[in-house]
């Protein structure tokens, strides 16, 4: 079994390559599916976080998480106290279920997780991928997917780190500034050097 971790910026692609490598035969864990499952599920980490955030559960005993949100994305201090949090649950939930890939035969398991350097989580991996694409591509993609004004877009973009820094971080890069068909030969051919990895 080898995780690779695929990170990269909005805008950048990183959903389509997950969707090619998992049609071509890897397993996935997304690990911003296994924090909302958290946020549901696992008391421990909620009471952590109420703890460390005041009052951020509804009265289900669920996590608010448009309160949590308010609360930590303006504040950087905030936001790594919500990762070094939150951290240590996320880690053990993706283990499970990267064993339990491994047990139905995957060799290569993505862990997709955008914010994969700032939480530490790469150290979960053995190499990892960073999808990349320029600022002026990816603000379009942004504004198209999810119909935000080009202010909107520019500071999502601004507040997420550029493109060298993936560059320096990541074994494998791809650029997509093309369309589809570009991207799916790179993904391809990515794919073949995966394969190859533990040779």
């Amino acid at each position: 079994m080898h995780i690779i971790g695929l990170t990269g910026s909005s805008g950048a692609g990183k959903t389509a390559v997950s969707s090619y490598l998992q049609a071509w035969g890897a397993g996935s864990v997304d690990a911003d599916a296994v924090y909302r499952t958290l946020c549901s599920t696992c008391p421990s980490m909620l009471e952590a976080l109420a703890a460390a955030f005041g009052d951020v559960l509804d009265g289900n005993g669920a996590l608010d998480r448009p309160k949590l949100a308010s609360i930590v994305f303006s504040n950087p201090a905030k936001l790594e106290q919500l990762n070094a949090v939150t951290f240590p649950f996320i880690r053990a939930a993706s283990e499970e279920r990267f064993a339990a890939l491994a047990a139905a035969g995957k060799q290569i398991i993505l862990y997709d997780a955008p914010t994969l350097f700032q939480t530490g989580a790469d150290s979960l991996c053995q190499a990892v991928i960073g999808v990349i694409a320029s600022r002026e591509t990816r603000i379009r993609r942004i504004i198209e997917r999810d119909h935000l004004s080009h202010a909107a877009a520019c500071a999502r973009i601004d507040s997420q780190p550029d493109e060298a820094f993936y560059r320096s971080r990541c074994r494998f890069i791809i650029e997509n500034n093309g369309d589809l068909p570009a991207l799916e030969a790179q993904a391809r051919h990515l794919w073949s050097d995966l394969q190859d990895f533990d040779k």
